[in-house]
């Protein structure tokens, strides 16, 4: 008789779920998100708000959760997630800017140097030490040139704001992003830059670059096609 009334006493208990999620929000480019405001609800119910793109959510019982992220500046994400186990679970999201970013006008330095002409002669460079020599700074930006023959021209860009959308009418562009982030600006279309990135636009393409949170954007840039300026 006892035991009976224990286990009627057990299976009228409420059941204490052991669901753990752990949030990560961030944006376009992987940085963390902070003070993201995340709605949960489901068998339970939370509201809390990321720091530094993170938050935990503990002691939840199983079953299937809606998430809801927002945000100013970033457009509202929602996800579905089922909570099963005593394993916690990654609940990783990635925020799109509400704003697609906005070209800025170039300043003087981002003007095209005529480069020199290197046309038949072999060019070895040292890309970190020359990087150091003609290092942009605080300056808006600044182009180098890196060598020029009759096929094309390389040049060395770096950027702490953005170039307005052009076109080269006489060659394809050629971009290996070297360090910074940024994007690559074609209208609607919006590509984003980091260490390593390569890319080509052809001849005739309008484009722009932004700059991101890790200045300067900084890359190499070869225009194949176009006659070097002797």
């Amino acid at each position: 008789m006892i035991a009976r009334v224990v286990l009627l006493m057990m299976l009228a208990a409420p059941q204490t779920g052991h669901v753990t999620f752990v949030v990560f929000v961030s944006d376009a480019s992987g940085a963390p998100i902070t003070d993201v405001r995340v709605t949960m609800t489901g068998p339970a119910q939370r509201m809390s708000r990321t720091e530094r793109g993170r938050l935990v959510f503990e002691n939840l019982p199983s079953g299937s959760y809606h998430f809801r992220f927002e945000k100013d500046g970033f457009k509202p994400f929602e996800r579905d997630v089922t909570g099963r186990g005593a394993t916690p679970i990654d609940v990783k999201v990635s925020l799109a800017s509400a704003v697609p970013p906005r070209p800025i006008d170039p300043v003087a330095p981002l003007k095209d140097p005529p480069p020199p002409s290197n046309d038949g002669q072999l060019v070895v460079l040292d890309m970190p030490a020359f990087i150091e020599k003609n290092y942009v700074g605080r300056a808006s930006g600044k182009m180098t040139p890196l060598g020029c023959g009759s096929g094309g021209s390389s040049t060395l860009i770096q950027i702490n704001d953005g170039i307005s959308t052009h076109a080269h009418a006489d060659a394809d562009e050629f971009i290996y992003v070297i360090a910074g982030q940024g994007s690559l600006n074609m209208g609607d279309r919006h590509e984003l830059l980091g260490s390593g990135v390569f890319l080509m636009i052809p001849r005739g393409v309008q484009h722009g670059f932004t700059t991101g949170p890790k200045k300067p954007l900084v890359m190499i840039s070869t225009r194949a096609g176009g006659a070097c300026a002797g």
